[in-house]
């Protein structure tokens, strides 16, 4: 199992700003000796998650394979599309459905209701566990254990201003007594996003769905309807994972 946590490690190498990678970046980044990663690079490349090319390693055809079949079959998708389509067309906002990704948060699924939402942050780019209404309505949710161990870890990073123990797991407490969680700016300026948390069938955390816009546009709207909306929409999303087979 490490040996395979140590392969999938090569694919976090992937960003905007670094397309292609090759075998010096992943033993410089990642401290593996040449032998291993010229071993790591070679089975994905046979499992088709990468794909080499004159100045190293792309990402590969079964990416895209694997993410048509996230985006057709995904079960939060299944239960969530059309109820995407509909809040998108009721309020004329971006509406995100997105998932927990180890410290992250992560869009899998982006409805675009204009072409002016002033939203960078979409579908397939992660987002900080600690802004944005998407990702802190998860963050309320999780286990205490799991809440103390995120914070304690964040809080040690230089420059971070989560404040005290005690304010932070109190806004938490509010997220998770109100049901929904409201941003503004905290990802995109000019930016405002509602989110509701979505739920498995044991009343995990899963993810979360958010309403999302220009802030002006945002603003026209009053806070218990989007609230109102959004809890809507992502309990009916929960009931319908519940009752998958």
């Amino acid at each position: 199992m490490n040996s395979l946590r140590r392969m999938l490690d090569v694919l976090d190498l992937f960003k905007s700003e670094q397309p292609v990678i090759d075998i010096e970046l992943v033993c410089s980044k990642l401290g593996y000796a040449q032998a291993s990663a010229y071993r790591y690079v070679r089975e994905l490349t046979a499992a088709g998650l990468l794909v080499r090319l004159p100045r190293g390693y792309a990402l590969g055809p079964r990416i895209i394979e694997l993410d048509r079949l996230m985006t057709d079959f995904h079960p939060i998708l299944v239960a969530g599309r059309e109820l995407v389509r509909d809040l998108a067309g009721q309020t004329g906002l971006e509406v995100l459905i997105s998932e927990l990704y180890g410290a992250s948060v992560i869009a899998i699924y982006q409805h675009s209701a204009s072409n002016d939402s002033g939203l960078h942050f979409g579908r397939g780019r992660p987002m900080d566990l600690f802004r944005s209404a998407t990702a802190k309505v998860i963050l309320a949710y999780l286990l205490p254990r799991q809440l103390r161990r995120l914070y304690d870890e964040r809080s040690a990073d230089a420059g971070t201003r989560l404040g005290s123990w005690k304010d932070f797991s109190r806004d938490m407490l509010q997220v998770r007594k109100d049901g929904y969680c409201i941003s503004e700016g905290e990802l995109d300026p000019g930016v405002s996003g509602i989110a509701a948390p979505i739920f498995d069938e044991k009343k995990r955390i899963l993810g979360s769905l958010t309403l999302v816009g220009r802030s002006e546009r945002f603003r026209a709207f009053d806070k218990t309807y989007l609230s109102d909306l959004v809890m809507g929409a992502a309990q009916q999303m929960t009931q319908r994972i519940a009752s998958v087979d």
